[in-house]
């Protein structure tokens, strides 16, 4: 139901014209610091037809950018705004695991944040954009003894979305960003990483052959749809999906070129994709994914392969980082990836948050 409350609100305050709400802040204690400029950027001024104040329940103190020209509808944020600010008023009253919810499903993560004391949070500025909205604040520290968290005033920024679990790309210091690779525009190498993490997370070393497991049917069945997937993305000359170009040899071909596994001993007939088909295509209609960033991506070309650094996280908003992994990519005679190598640079010991439809 309360996700629900900022768009029943804007839209009674439409109907009624009523009072913008009284300004955001976790604390009516702690005096509102001053404000810090947000960066400059060129935009339309704010639209007539909509009252985004009262939309997004702000007061009117508060500076509302808005990039649309001729906006038609409200922005679909609404419910991200909510999250926002119902994230920093539990930490404004210490609530870490009730906030650590809204943006992990693992309990525990934010366990190394216990130093951290927050007294308050002032949003000052918004810039909306076609899909996404920048909110810059101020976020008042008392204590820590965590780098991301400075004692003092500090700016910060969140870059919200229309979506329901992964509502902000990222909440950080202003200053800071991270390109998730969900939204981000990656190269075709990028993308095949990403979906390697994404759905073959557990990938380590150059023999890949363990993942298949054909001791438990059940493991290597789910692997071998992981890898419909991959496939996908692997660069493969595009053919059109018939029983001939999907079949069992056919994808026992394409996994040898991209993997270096051989599965021609695996009965794939039985593989549910293949049953439900008639083809080696992946069961899942929707798709799953790693909350990643590209950390560093980079291109031999006297060896003609690729070196893609990843950081993986243990939340939706990147503040805590669960793994770092490093893959290997080399190409094929015909284009497409053979992946080499994957290392493990790092892990905290934190699963990795993931997203699916």
């Amino acid at each position: 139901m309360k996700r629900f409350l900022p768009i029943f609100t804007a839209a009674l305050c439409l109907l009624t014209g009523c009072i913008a709400a009284p300004p955001v802040s976790s604390s009516s204690s702690t005096p509102s610091p001053t404000p810090t400029p947000a960066p400059q950027s060129e935009a339309s001024a704010p639209s007539q037809a909509f009252d985004l104040h009262a939309y997004y329940e702000l007061p009117d103190s508060v500076v509302i950018r808005d990039t649309v020209d001729g906006r038609t509808q409200l922005p679909f944020n609404g419910f991200a705004m909510y999250n926002l600010k119902e994230l920093f008023g539990r930490l404004t009253d210490g609530q870490w695991e009730e906030a650590e919810a809204l943006v992990c499903s693992t309990p525990g993560v934010f366990d190394q944040f216990a130093g951290v004391q927050i007294s308050d949070f002032v949003i000052r500025e918004l810039e909306v954009q076609d899909e996404k909205t920048m909110v810059y604040f101020d976020l008042t520290v008392e204590e820590s003894d965590n780098p991301l968290f400075a004692v003092g005033t500090t700016p910060w920024v969140a870059k919200l979305t229309s979506f329901d679990r992964n509502w902000a790309e990222y909440i950080l210091p202003q200053g800071s960003s991270v390109s998730i690779c969900y939204f981000a525009s990656l190269q075709p190498v990028e993308q095949f990483c990403f979906r390697l993490a994404s759905y073959l997370p557990d990938l380590r070393g150059t023999d890949f052959s363990a993942c298949f497991d054909r001791s438990d049917p059940y493991v290597m069945y789910q692997a071998v749809d992981a890898a419909c997937v991959i496939l996908n993305s692997a660069g493969l000359p595009d053919v059109p999906d018939t029983p001939e170009t999907k079949s069992p040899a056919a994808f026992c071909d394409r996994m040898e070129a991209v993997f270096g596994v051989d599965l021609r001993d695996v009965d794939l007939t039985q593989y549910s994709g293949y049953q439900a088909y008639g083809m080696m295509v992946p069961v899942g209609k929707g798709g799953r994914w790693v909350y990643a960033a590209i950390a560093e991506s980079t291109r031999d070309e006297a060896h003609n392969r690729f070196t893609v650094t990843m950081d993986l996280y243990a939340d939706t908003v990147c503040w805590v980082k669960a793994q770092t992994l490093r893959y290997t990519v080399g190409v094929n005679e015909d284009g497409s990836f053979r992946l080499l190598e994957v290392e493990q640079l790092y892990d905290s010991g934190h699963p990795l948050e993931m997203g699916s439809v």
